[in-house]
């Protein structure tokens, strides 16, 4: 969402000081928030209140919207929030966002992320998950013979409630005054914005300690202050023909215990225009890559400098326990458009081998292969 960067200091400047003079410190954060709220998603708000104008007169209109008829708990929950939005913060009452809210806003993250959609989410009402990393044992033997073999497998069990994702966010005056169904339409809309980048970041460079293990750490190798180590940054990767990809490929199906079909090329925005678009199409556009069920996507929240490649839904995560309450402290002017939503997460890939990283700088620009036939003279013409 584009912000009008003079507006957006000038409503920093008056929600600081809203912060530092009010009484009710639970109200002047709700009041400044809605100072910096109005300027930050000033066309996201106008876009809702047309949408809503338009609704209430045109009934074909209404339903091209696809607003969610909503169950009790979520109008318990949205009431609350725009009706006292001090009352829900504070956690007095209404506090904890129904988890039905948390897996409609996660499945449209999956949708329109670039990563994400290759992310397995656990549901939120969900504090354990298991993930296994499948071996490849197998046995023969006769049809009375009691079992030999058994298919192995190394199982994790992630325990959801380690981690505190946070988020941001309070209903506008604009849209408390709204229907409930466009008061869910807004939140979700913010939600998903803030929960986007928090998972990708925790996806991709979570250190594991209060953190998602992001693919770009060591699941079970961990640094002296609790973080867990880099993988190595492989520089063998310099193109995408086939002998380059070779060491990938063994990597990623663990000397060939496993078969892979479909692979995902993440890099930085920047990262894809100088090295990765150059290495892996032609003049015209074609994907020169000798492994063809490869998808390259970019990724603000990817480092600079590094890329990984991945196999899709090799990687868990969850998110349980939505709730909002109360900033403790008077904020600083780069944070004053605080509303803390903090909620139980975690995640981590099946095992290291579902990611090889590697310096995306190593690769080459591809050159056409030229070939010269040489014609000889046909003799007695």
């Amino acid at each position: 969402m584009k912000v009008n960067e003079t507006k957006m200091k000038q409503a920093q400047e008056e929600a600081l000081k809203i912060l530092q003079e009010g009484e009710d410190k639970s109200q002047a954060i709700i009041d400044a928030m809605e100072k910096i709220n109005e300027v930050q998603y000033a066309d996201l708000i106008a876009e809702i209140e047309e949408q809503s104008a338009k609704a209430e007169s045109d009934t074909a209109y209404a339903k091209s919207l696809g607003l969610r008829t909503l169950s009790k708990e979520e109008k318990t929950f949205y009431e609350a929030l725009k009706n006292d939005p001090k009352q829900a913060i504070t956690g007095n009452q209404i506090d904890i966002m129904p988890n039905t809210i948390i897996d409609i806003t996660l499945e449209d993250i999956k949708k329109e992320s670039g990563i994400l959609s290759y992310i397995n989410f656990a549901p939120a009402n969900v504090k354990k998950w298991i993930t296994a990393s499948k071996t490849g044992a197998y046995s023969w033997g006769a049809l009375t013979e009691k079992i030999k073999g058994e298919l192995t497998a190394s199982f994790a069990v992630l325990n959801m409630e380690v981690s505190k994702l946070t988020v941001y966010m309070i209903i506008p005056k604009a849209i408390r005054d709204l229907a409930l169904p466009f008061v869910d339409k807004y939140c979700r809309e913010i939600l998903k914005e803030q929960l986007n980048d928090g998972l990708e970041y925790g996806a991709l460079q979570g250190t594991g300690k209060n953190e998602p293990v992001g693919m770009y750490k060591q699941i079970a190798s961990n640094n002296e202050d609790g973080t867990h180590k880099d993988k190595t940054v492989n520089t063998d990767l310099t193109s995408f023909k086939p002998k380059a990809l070779a060491g990938m490929k063994k990597y990623l199906t663990k000397n060939g215990m496993r078969t892979i079909d479909k692979l995902v090329l993440v890099c930085h925005p920047n990262d894809e225009a100088d090295y990765v678009a150059p290495a892996i199409y032609d003049d015209e556009g074609r994907l020169v890559a000798s492994y063809k069920n490869l998808e390259v996507r970019t990724c603000a929240n990817n480092p600079q400098g590094k890329a990984l490649i991945f196999i899709p839904n090799k990687y868990t995560m969850g998110l349980t326990g939505l709730g909002f309450k109360e900033y403790d402290q008077t904020m600083a002017l780069d944070d004053a458009d605080v509303i803390i939503g903090k909620g139980y997460a975690n995640g981590r890939a099946s095992d290291d081998n579902i990611a090889y990283v590697f310096d995306v700088t190593k690769l080459e620009e591809y050159v056409p292969t030229v070939r010269v036939v040489k014609e000889e003279a046909v003799q007695g013409a």
